[in-house]
């Protein structure tokens, strides 16, 4: 006889609706009002005189980047630009106090023109709320590995990424709109909770009914993002919060998991 476990499944899905509305609720624009590092060898662009003049990016610099009327602003930090070097095509420490911009002035000889892609990288903190559709427990006392394929489930992965990004403006019938590009890597630790098939079987004849009982993951996991959404892989360990815990073949032992999920910071 099987038990349910309906708590599970109504946090799963509770946390699965939490985690889509941010999703729709998430800006990529505001996700640009921070400090990133530009990579060098770009073009800005400043106004000087009542002129757009252009400026090289020389070497890698930090600055605080963010967009207002589909146009992209970036204000370098002075202690990551170089000295000054007299040179007026390149960015210095004399710019740090200029906001500079990425423009772009189009041809508009054709229905649809793109700008040159303007890049940026930046690490940190990562927190994403994800679930295991599929969790693997590796062989062990002479069994078979087991499978678990239960869709309802809450994990927390929490780490550090690294993330790549990149923005452009393009031009549709005299009509001007931002793009823009992130993906990114992050490797960190994984904390839940999801069911766990419990039978003869897998505790040697101990349990004689099969039931699901609640089970605790942990381990370590990566995931690879792109804007909100992130899927990676994760290897931990497994315990049921219940009586059956020690004589349960998979006690401690390790799993491998495929994660999906949704990036919240």
């Amino acid at each position: 006889m099987k038990k349910r476990l309906p708590a599970i499944a109504t946090i799963g899905l509770l946390l699965t609706c939490i985690g889509c509305a941010s999703v729709r609720q998430r800006s990529e624009i505001t996700a640009l009002n921070q400090i990133f590092t530009i990579p060098g060898r770009q073009q800005l662009f400043v106004y000087s005189k009542g002129k757009v003049i252009s400026k090289t990016l020389p070497h890698r610099a930090k600055a605080a980047l963010y967009e207002k009327g589909d146009t992209l602003y970036a204000e370098f930090i002075a202690t990551s630009l170089r000295p000054d070097d007299r040179n007026p095509a390149t960015i210095d420490q004399t710019d740090s106090s200029a906001t500079l911009f990425v423009h772009y002035n189009p041809v508009l000889n054709k229905l649809e023109e793109k700008s040159p892609w303007f890049r940026y990288q930046t690490s940190g903190l990562d927190i994403d709320l994800v679930t295991m559709p599929l969790q693997y427990h590796f062989a062990t006392d002479g069994l078979p590995g087991q499978l678990n394929d239960y869709p309802l489930n809450f994990h927390v992965h929490i780490g550090l990424l690294s993330e790549v990004g990149r923005y452009r403006t393009t031009y549709f019938r005299r009509n001007q709109r931002s793009e823009i590009q992130s993906f990114s890597f992050g490797i960190g630790g994984l904390i839940g909770v999801s069911p766990m098939l419990v039978n003869s079987f897998n505790t040697n004849g101990t349990v004689p009914d099969e039931y699901q009982a609640l089970g605790i993951n942990y381990g370590l996991s990566s995931v690879f993002s792109f804007k909100s959404f992130s899927a990676g892989f994760a290897l931990g360990y497994s315990k049921l919060t219940d009586r059956n815990d020690p004589v349960w073949v998979y006690h401690s032992k390790p799993w491998l998991g495929l994660t999906l999920g949704v990036n919240l910071n």
